[in-house]
């Protein structure tokens, strides 16, 4: 069974005007996640909030990470988003999660100002992800990478680098966004998949919508993932609104309502 979590950030009031971001109370969100139906948390590493550093500040802080520990008992947290944080600090980083991750997956974006675009950074790049993966099979970790590469082009790379536990992490609102036919895309990248983020949005345009209202193939998707056998979780990044409680339990609603048409429960 495909599970559903939820992004950090969206059972708590906005911060700062931002749209993504580590919550302060951020306790309070795995019993919320809990109790309105999820099946985890993904964990969001936010080098954007003032005079907080998303790794020292709780990974490496003992008295924090036994807090940790407490709430991965209300709610696993299944998954880790890097954000923006440079690929030579996870490497101290993939031990501490290892035991504390269910899935076991990180999620890299190369995306905006992280996207690499010369050669010479793409070279940098494949060299870091070859030593990270390395830390991260040790840690029984894998690693799958959000860009702005169509599939081809990023079955491409990941097969240059052979690396079998480095994959993808498909955006679906991203790659809507982008232009891309995700349902095709989904089919031609297919063992590689290893983590979903699910948001909506218009062709051409940044800005996310409710689920459901964008442009994005939802059924189409969640079709090509049972086409390619598609047994990994699933994480809204979706809409926050004013009234984000009831986005989120929207949102879930319409998830678990196509998850029951494509896959029968």
């Amino acid at each position: 069974m495909n599970l559903i979590s939820i992004m950090q950030g969206r059972l708590s009031p906005a911060e700062n005007d931002r749209f993504q971001f580590f919550p302060t109370d951020w306790p309070a969100e795995f019993a919320q996640a809990k109790e309105l139906g999820f099946d985890g948390l993904c964990w969001f590493l936010d080098v954007d909030k003032p005079n907080f550093d998303p790794i020292r500040d709780i990974w490496f802080d003992q008295e924090v990470l036994t807090m940790v520990d407490q709430a991965i008992r209300t709610l696993p947290v299944r998954g880790v988003d890097c954000g923006l944080v440079g690929l030579s600090k996870l490497k101290t980083l993939l031990p501490v999660l290892a035991h504390r991750l269910v899935d076991g997956v990180i999620c890299i974006p190369l995306l905006e100002v992280r996207a690499p675009k010369s050669d010479a950074e793409w070279t940098k790049t494949a060299d870091d992800l070859r030593q990270l993966s390395g830390i991260a099979r040790l840690a029984n970790l894998r690693i799958a990478l959000e860009t702005e590469l169509p599939a081809d082009q990023l079955m491409s790379f990941l097969d240059g680098l052979r690396l079998d536990n480095l994959g993808v992490c498909y955006d679906i609102g991203n790659a809507t966004s982008y232009g891309f036919d995700c349902p095709t895309e989904i089919r031609t990248l297919g063992a590689r998949i290893f983590d979903v983020h699910l948001k909506d949005r218009k062709v051409g345009e940044s800005r996310s919508q409710l689920l459901g209202t964008g442009d994005a193939d939802f059924k189409g998707c969640f079709e090509a993932f049972k086409a390619i056998d598609y047994r990994g979780g699933f994480t809204l990044q979706a809409w926050h609104g004013e009234d984000y409680l009831q986005d989120a339990t929207n949102q879930l609603a319409f998830v678990k309502k196509i998850l029951k048409q494509i896959y029968g429960h």
